[in-house]
C-alpha cells in the first residue's frame, strides 16, 4: 500500500512539473463560453405566463408589448402604418389564370421597395389579399420557389403582393445582413417592417382589394418577418408564419443555425418579451405557425411550446382555436403538401361568399427572367442604401459626453459582474497563468510575461492575447488575456457562435461589448488586487481600442490608454467591416455618444497612435 501511495504522489508530482514553455504559454480550449453566457442572458427574465389571465390582463400586456416592440424596431410611437410615398405600376404581364403588375414603391425620397403583384382573372367583387415576405434567398420575387407560392395563391383567388427585401432582386446594392445599423437603434429588421408596411398600405388601397381581408406570410426569414409585421401593425386579419417562430432561448440552446443580422431584435427578452408574446400580439386574429418537425434551425419543441403559451393569451381574449401549429415531416423547408396547408389556412380565414373558386395545382412555373417583370428597368439615381439610411439618423443626433451610469446601463453592464477571483495560477521563470472568473461566469486566461521593473502594460488585441504579446514590445511585465469568445475561447469555426452571441446578449439587453468591457475592467481589478503596478493599457485594433475607452470612462482610475487603430466615428462604421468585427457595436451607443466624444470624457489619460481609415461598404457582413 506504501508503495502504491508513494508511486501515486511521484506521478502527481510529474503532473505539476511542467516545463519553461519560453514564449509560447499552451492554450487550453474552451470552446462553448460565448453559448454558455448567451443561454444565461436569455433565460434571466422568466417568461410571461399568460394562463389563468383575466381578458382585461391580457390585453394591458399585450399592448405594452406592442409598444415596446416598436421601440426596439426603432420606430416611433406612431410610425405604423407606414404610407408610401410614391407608387410606379408598370404594364401587366398575362399568365395562365393571373397577372404580374411589377410594381415600385419609395417610401420617402429614394429609399425603393420592390414588389410583384399577383391579380386573378376574374374578380367581381374585392378580394383577400395576402402580402408575402420572404426567406435569404437573394433573388427575391424573381425566385422561383418563391413565385411558386404566390402563383399558388393567385390560383386559389388571392390578391398577392410579393415584396423584395433589402438588397434582394431589383434592391441589390442596399444592404442587407448588417449589424452596425443597430449603434444608431435602426436594427434591419425594423426597416422591414417598415417597409413591409408600406407595401402592406398599397395592397389595401387598390380597389379590387378588401382591406379588412389582407393576411401575411414567410417562410424562414420571412417567416420572422411575418411575425414582428403582424404584431406591430394592426392591418392584417390573419397571419402564416413558416419555418421560424420558436422560442428564442430554444433556438439558442438547440437550434442549428445563426440568425442572420436581419432577425436580431435587441432588446425584447431583456424587457421580458419572448416569442409567444409576439405570437399572442396577433390576438385575436387568426394565426397559424407551420413548422417542419425535422428542422435543424428552428427546433420543432421550440414552435410547440411558443404556440400552446400564445394560445393561452388569445383564450384569456375568448379566441379559442385561432393561435394553432401545423406540423409537417420535412427540415427547413416548404413542400407541396406544407404550401398546401398555407393555401387552405388562408381559404378558411379571408375568404367568404362570392369570392373566387380556387383552381387545382399551382400551374407550371413561368420565366422569371423575363425583363417585362422588371419593375425598375433603370436603376434611378436617387438609390439610396441602408448606409444612407444610417448615417441620416446620425446626422439628428447631437452626440454627448457620457459617464459610467450612462454607459453601464446601455451596456446592460451590472457592477457587481467585474468581480473577480483567480481559479487557477501557475508560475514558471518566464510566465504566469492565471485562469479567472468574472462576476458574471466568464472564463478569462491571463498571462503575464514577465520582465524588469515593478510596472506591468496591460496589452489587448482584436485578434486576442497572442497578437498583443507579439505587438506589446519592452523590457518590462506584460500581461493580456482573452475577452470572452477570443482566443482560448473562441467558438468552433464554422459554428457561427461569435454571431449568435452578439445577438442573442443584445436580444437579451446584455449586449457582448458590454460582457467584453467587463472583462478588461475584471483583469485590471485583478492585476491591483495582486499587487501590480498597472502602468497603461495599450490596445490594437478597432474593437479594442473601442473597449478599452468605454472601460476608461466607467472606471476613472483605470491607466492611461495607448490606441493604435482607433475609429475616427461611427458614421464610418459602414466602411470599417475590413477592419472591425461586428461584435464591437452596443445598440443605441451612437445615439448618446461618439468616438470624439468618448475620448473627450477619457480626456489625458487616452493617446491615440493610429486611426482606421474606413474602406469600402460591405453589404452582408452576417450569415444569412
Amino acid at each position: 500500500m506504501r508503495s502504491r501511495g508513494a508511486s501515486t504522489m511521484v506521478e502527481v508530482k510529474g503532473l505539476l512539473k511542467e516545463t519553461d514553455l519560453g514564449a509560447e504559454p499552451k492554450e487550453l480550449p474552451y470552446p462553448w463560453l460565448l453559448k454558455e453566457l448567451s443561454r444565461q442572458t436569455l433565460e434571466r427574465r422568466p417568461r410571461y405566463d399568460y394562463r389563468g389571465r383575466s381578458a382585461e390582463e391580457v390585453r394591458t400586456r399585450l399592448q405594452a408589448v406592442r409598444r415596446n416592440l416598436r421601440r426596439f424596431l426603432g420606430l416611433a410611437p406612431r410610425a405604423l402604418p407606414v404610407r408610401p410615398t410614391s407608387v410606379v405600376e408598370r404594364l401587366a404581364v398575362q399568365f395562365d389564370g393571373f397577372s404580374i403588375t411589377p410594381v415600385a414603391l419609395e417610401r420617402g425620397a429614394g429609399w425603393h421597395i420592390t414588389a410583384h403583384l399577383y391579380v386573378p382573372d376574374g374578380l367581381t367583387q374585392p378580394a383577400p389579399a395576402v402580402i408575402h415576405v420572404h426567406g435569404h434567398s437573394y433573388e427575391g420575387k424573381h425566385g422561383a420557389a418563391y413565385a411558386r407560392r404566390c402563383r399558388g395563391l393567385a390560383r386559389k383567388g388571392f390578391v398577392a403582393l410579393f415584396v423584395d427585401f433589402p438588397e434582394a432582386g431589383e434592391r441589390k446594392g442596399t444592404g442587407h445582413a448588417l449589424w452596425y445599423p443597430v449603434l444608431a437603434n435602426m436594427p434591419v429588421q425594423g426597416i422591414l417592417v417598415q417597409d413591409n408596411s408600406a407595401a402592406l398600405t398599397y395592397l389595401a388601397g387598390l380597389p379590387f382589394v378588401d382591406e379588412k381581408r389582407i393576411g401575411v406570410t414567410g417562410s424562414s426569414g420571412g417567416g420572422n418577418q411575418t411575425v414582428y409585421l403582424c404584431a406591430a401593425d394592426d392591418q392584417l386579419a390573419a397571419a402564416a408564419p413558416c419555418n421560424a417562430p420558436a422560442f428564442i432561448s430554444e433556438h439558442c440552446n438547440s437550434g442549428s443555425g445563426a440568425y442572420c443580422h436581419c432577425e436580431a431584435v435587441p432588446g425584447i427578452t431583456g424587457a421580458g418579451i419572448e416569442y409567444h408574446d409576439l405570437l399572442a400580439a396577433f390576438a385575436p386574429r387568426p394565426l397559424r405557425v407551420f413548422a417542419g418537425i425535422h428542422d435543424p434551425l428552428f427546433p420543432i419543441v421550440g414552435a410547440r411550446r411558443a404556440v400552446v403559451e400564445a394560445d393561452a393569451a388569445y383564450r384569456g381574449l375568448g379566441a379559442r382555436d385561432r393561435c394553432t401549429i401545423e406540423e409537417h415531416y420535412c427540415e427547413h423547408e416548404c413542400p407541396d403538401e406544407f404550401r398546401q396547408g398555407v393555401y387552405q389556412f388562408f381559404e378558411h380565414a379571408l375568404k367568404r361568399p362570392g369570392d373566387l373558386a380556387a383552381a387545382d395545382g399551382e400551374g407550371d412555373d413561368i420565366d422569371m427572367s423575363d425583363a417585362r417583370l422588371l419593375a425598375l428597368p433603370e436603376r434611378p439615381r436617387d438609390f439610396l442604401a441602408i448606409s444612407d439610411l444610417y448615417r441620416r439618423r446620425l446626422q439628428a443626433v447631437k452626440p454627448k459626453r457620457v459617464n459610467s451610469v450612462q454607459l453601464n446601463r446601455l451596456l446592460g453592464r451590472a457592477q457587481r459582474s467585474a468581480a473577480v477571483k483567480s481559479i487557477g495560477r501557475f508560475d514558471d521563470r518566464l510566465w504566469a497563468r492565471i485562469a479567472l472568473l468574472t462576476g458574471d461566469g466568464a472564463s478569462l486566461p491571463l498571462v503575464i510575461r514577465k520582465g524588469q521593473g515593478e510596472f506591468v502594460t496591460l496589452a489587448i488585441a482584436d485578434a486576442g492575447k497572442a497578437e498583443a504579446l507579439k505587438l506589446a514590445r519592452g523590457s518590462g511585465s506584460v500581461a493580456s488575456f482573452d475577452w470572452r469568445g477570443q482566443g482560448e475561447s473562441a467558438p468552433p469555426e464554422g459554428s457561427w457562435w461569435s454571431q449568435r452571441a452578439a445577438h442573442y446578449t443584445s436580444i437579451g439587453g446584455e449586449p457582448l461589448p458590454g460582457g467584453r468591457v467587463t472583462d478588461l475592467l475584471a483583469v485590471t481589478h485583478w492585476l491591483r488586487d495582486d499587487g501590480s503596478r498597472l502602468d497603461k493599457i495599450i490596445a490594437f485594433g478597432g474593437e479594442a481600442c473601442l473597449l478599452a475607452c468605454l472601460a476608461a470612462v466607467i472606471d476613472p482610475n483605470l491607466s492611461r490608454l495607448e490606441l493604435y487603430g482607433m475609429p475616427r466615428t461611427f458614421a464610418d462604421a459602414p466602411g470599417l467591416s475590413q477592419h472591425m468585427s461586428f461584435t464591437a457595436w452596443a445598440p443605441g451607443l451612437a445615439l448618446i455618444t461618439d468616438i470624439p466624444q468618448l475620448l473627450a470624457s477619457v480626456g489625458k489619460r487616452a493617446k491615440v497612435k493610429s486611426w482606421l481609415k474606413p474602406g469600402k461598404e460591405v453589404w452582408r457582413e452576417g450569415s444569412d
